[in-house]
């Protein structure tokens, strides 16, 4: 029986709760295509990688509930099929036997605008804004950040948070392609349009929900589309302002794991204080007959990831 990181797999102590998750499912029915990197993108393919995620995790009887770490249809996805196509990925994710927690990645923004994607993911929402918590238990709190609320894409343009971005973008990023990291040097390539930022109205929403969750004894776990730690993301797919989140996030020390898409490859840290990050590898990415999805146990002291395929099992072990 293999050991990870000490714990014996298949013994030990029941799981509290177990959600599945999956990251950047990209559908588009249009042919395969190719990354800007050259890596080979199946459009039509993923949203059989989420029919079978969803049966897999319907097949457990034990999950509480999925997440959607964003990114439900690709940005290539023709413009008038926009809207039935987020309803034919959304109408997969009911077909779970639970709630589905989503949140808005930056493809999602490129098909419909932020208030529509809002109605249909069905996202607890203040003024527009799409973060968010829940608590499964009540040991554990989920929050769900909104990586592009100080974004270029999904805001109206004349919005003072679009104003905001094209500031931040115009200020960080030399090129005339905003997406382009051509000459930047470092964890300044993450200026690009494609990524966004936690505003400040959010930030100090995190901090009331960590002192809260703090008080009442509460482990912590972050989701956003968006990677918070360059040990775990590529420096091209972090949140502008990662900084500022995990300034935060470090005050208190209720926060156990932040998990995330965007980063296709994946990836895995623990950063300086002891808080663990897992980037999730994409459905996009994922060739026929291949998977990329997987489930999570929630222990006391401990989430033990189980993989399917090119989603790599991990156990992220708290410190204690």
């Amino acid at each position: 029986m293999a050991s990870v990181n000490g714990y014996l797999k298949g013994q030990g102590n029941q799981p509290l709760f177990s959600f599945g998750v999956i990251a950047d499912v990209q559908y588009a029915d249009i042919p395969d295509g190719r990354s800007f990197l050259g890596v080979p993108r199946h459009y039509r393919h993923s949203i059989l990688v989420l029919q079978r995620a969803v049966k897999n995790w319907n097949s457990h009887q034990k999950l509480k509930f999925c997440v959607n770490f964003g990114d439900i249809v690709d940005g290539f996805c023709p413009k008038e099929e926009s809207l039935t196509a987020v309803k034919g990925v959304v109408k997969e994710f009911d077909n779970f036997n639970g709630p589905t927690y989503h949140m808005l990645g930056n493809h999602c923004l490129y098909n419909l605008p932020r208030k529509t994607l809002i109605e249909l993911l069905r996202i607890p929402s203040l003024n527009g804004h799409a973060y968010y918590d829940f608590s499964p238990i009540a040991e554990y709190r989920f929050v769900v950040l909104d990586g592009y609320d100080i974004s270029a894409i999904g805001w109206p343009q004349d919005h003072p948070n679009s104003f905001e971005a094209m500031k931040v973008l115009q200020t960080k990023n030399p090129n005339a392609d905003k997406n382009s990291p051509m000459g930047m040097e470092g964890l300044e390539r993450r200026y690009l349009m494609f990524n966004g930022a936690v505003g400040k109205e959010q930030l100090e929403w995190l901090d009331g929900v960590l002192r809260d969750s703090s008080m009442h004894g509460q482990k912590v776990i972050v989701c956003c589309h968006l990677p918070l730690d360059p040990g775990a993301s590529s420096p091209e797919a972090l949140m502008w302002n990662y900084d500022e989140v995990m300034d935060v996030i470090h005050r208190y020390k209720c926060v156990k794991a932040c998990l995330a898409g965007h980063d296709h490859k994946g990836g895995y840290s623990v950063d300086s204080h002891g808080v663990h990050h897992r980037v999730l590898e994409a459905a996009l990415e994922c060739p026929p007959g291949t998977d990329a999805y997987g489930h999570i146990d929630v222990y006391h002291d401990r989430l033990s990831l189980s993989g399917n395929d090119r989603m790599e099992s991990t156990e992220i072990i708290f410190e204690s």
